[in-house]
């Protein structure tokens, strides 16, 4: 079912939108960046700045129903649905393995599938970055294996030896973590041109801190929250100093079907001055 949504930025004479189709213009891997590829990243938050909160259920951080709306899932889809590449890690493989977390490593969407062929958007390739190679060879992981690249810093040798026998690509990294000028030299050297983050704000923040981050999608849940076991785009480690970001589009969306009517706002910020 199509969904309305009014677009309150920059101001136009035709506000009204279909959140159907909101993410599929531009084609990202169309944009022409002067250092090549096109990263971005999407986050759900409260306006009190939560993006995941204490699950006592599955003991992780995990996002709340409360700032969901009904729609984000479609917007999710058609982000997924511009990449050439994804980018995921440990916490997401470990998470769809125990079921907290959905199987997003593919688009079952026919339609946006269509509109992929339409725009000459190349088979989707996976790369998981992780450290600790701390997760198992499962039914999900196997059906894509094909597609898979292991980023990894773990020196564990027996790990590493498992997945190559298995069939699957795992290249080995100095230091302790893997880092976001290693990721763009990978990326670059295999032409990605679209790479989408579904990882968590730890990569993000990373490539925010590098400057290689050039676009954020943020949908924001007129809602507070609360709680002190909590998760945020941006925790602090990584970023040094503070990051301008440009506010290209914005969004509302009113859902009038429940008893209280809850509001979310769509973003879309430009880094780099993009």
């Amino acid at each position: 079912m199509n969904q309305i949504i009014k677009k309150i930025y920059p101001v136009s004479k035709k506000p009204i939108c279909s959140a159907d189709s909101l993410y599929l213009k531009p084609v990202l891997s169309r944009i022409k960046s002067p250092k090549g590829p096109i990263y971005y990243a999407n986050f759900l938050t409260s306006l009190d700045g939560r993006i995941a909160t204490y699950s006592r259920k599955h003991a992780s951080l995990l996002t709340p129903k409360s700032i969901k709306s009904d729609i984000d899932f479609s917007l999710f889809c058609q982000l997924h649905a511009q990449a050439d590449c994804l980018v995921t890690n440990t916490k997401y493989i470990q998470g769809l393995e125990k079921g907290y977390y959905g199987n997003i490593l593919s688009i079952k969407d026919p339609n946006l599938n269509k509109w992929r062929q339409k725009n000459n958007i190349k088979e989707q390739k996976i790369i998981i970055l992780s450290n600790s190679l701390n997760f198992k060879k499962n039914k999900y992981l196997e059906i894509y294996k094909e597609r898979i690249t292991i980023l990894t810093t773990s020196k564990n040798q027996k790990k590493i030896n498992s997945f190559n026998e298995n069939g699957y690509k795992i290249i080995k990294c100095s230091g302790k973590n893997i880092s976001p000028n290693y990721l763009n030299k990978y990326i670059i050297k295999n032409k990605y041109k679209s790479i989408y983050f579904i990882a968590g704000p730890i990569i993000v923040e990373q490539m925010i801190s590098n400057n290689l981050l050039n676009r954020l999608y943020c949908s924001t849940s007129i809602s507070m929250i609360g709680t002190k076991n909590y998760d945020t785009i941006i925790r602090g480690n990584f970023l040094s100093k503070p990051t301008k970001l440009e506010l290209k589009e914005m969004y509302i969306y009113n859902n009038e079907s429940k008893k209280i009517k809850e509001q979310t706002l769509f973003q879309i910020f430009n880094l780099k001055g993009k």
